[in-house]
C-alpha cells in the first residue's frame, strides 16, 4: 500500500516593488519611500533589489488603520 504525503503549502513568493505599488493603488515612488523609511517591511536582495512579502506589507498596513 503506497501512502500520498499531504501536500505542503507553496511558501509565499516575493514581489518586487512593481508588482507590488498596483495591489495596493499607490505609486511606485509611494513604495520605495515607505520603504526606506521602513514603515514597509522590506528585504533587499544582493544587488540592492528590494522585495516585500504581501502577507507583511499587509499587517503594517492593518497597524496603520487602527
Amino acid at each position: 500500500m503506497r501512502t500520498v504525503a499531504a501536500s505542503q503549502p507553496e511558501p509565499e513568493r516575493y514581489l518586487s516593488a512593481d508588482k507590488l505599488a498596483p495591489i495596493l493603488d499607490m505609486s511606485l515612488d509611494w513604495v520605495y519611500e515607505r520603504a526606506k523609511a521602513g514603515e514597509l517591511p522590506s528585504y533587499v536582495f544582493p544587488g540592492g533589489r528590494r522585495k516585500f512579502l504581501y502577507s507583511e506589507v499587509r499587517q503594517a498596513m492593518d497597524r496603520w488603520r487602527k
